[in-house]
């Protein structure tokens, strides 16, 4: 299965069982009421020490037709239901996790950056194949 994909589905996942009575828009179908709205935001990789590849993908939660107040709250349960999932899937690390207000007419936006550590295919006589940014995107739209 593709990173992305699998991020995607660890994220709805911990949505679910947090707040099973927020919906998600997945299609572009926009709820009445207050609704989840996922979208990946960046996938980057950095070369760590001795060769080794890290990827980090920024996902961004937006709750939109909600009330401000209720996403202050929406983040700290947003924190606390990922922290649950990531022991689920443990091939995902959270590195980060932040809260921002909504602007340009948009809802607030809680965002999580996960780290993962890519493994090297070894070509013939020890070379090593550079990890190109189509493996770490697998295809994947980044709004």
């Amino acid at each position: 299965m593709k990173m992305v994909q699998r991020l995607r589905e660890h994220i709805t996942a911990a949505l679910k069982s947090a707040y099973p009575e927020l919906p998600l828009d997945v299609d572009g179908e926009k709820p009445q009421s207050a609704y989840f709205r996922l979208e990946l935001i960046s996938a980057v990789y950095d070369r760590q020490r001795e060769g080794r590849y890290m990827a980090v993908y920024k996902f961004g939660i937006r709750y939109e037709q909600g009330g401000l107040l209720d996403s202050e709250e929406l983040a700290d349960g947003l924190c606390e239901a990922l922290a649950v999932q990531s022991h689920a899937d443990p091939a995902f690390r959270v590195m980060r996790q932040a809260w921002e207000a909504g602007k340009d007419g948009s809802g607030p936006v809680f965002t999580v950056d996960y780290m993962l550590y890519l493994q090297k295919q070894e070509q013939g006589q020890g070379q090593t194949d550079a990890v190109l940014m189509g493996q770490i995107m697998e295809g994947a739209y980044v709004k």
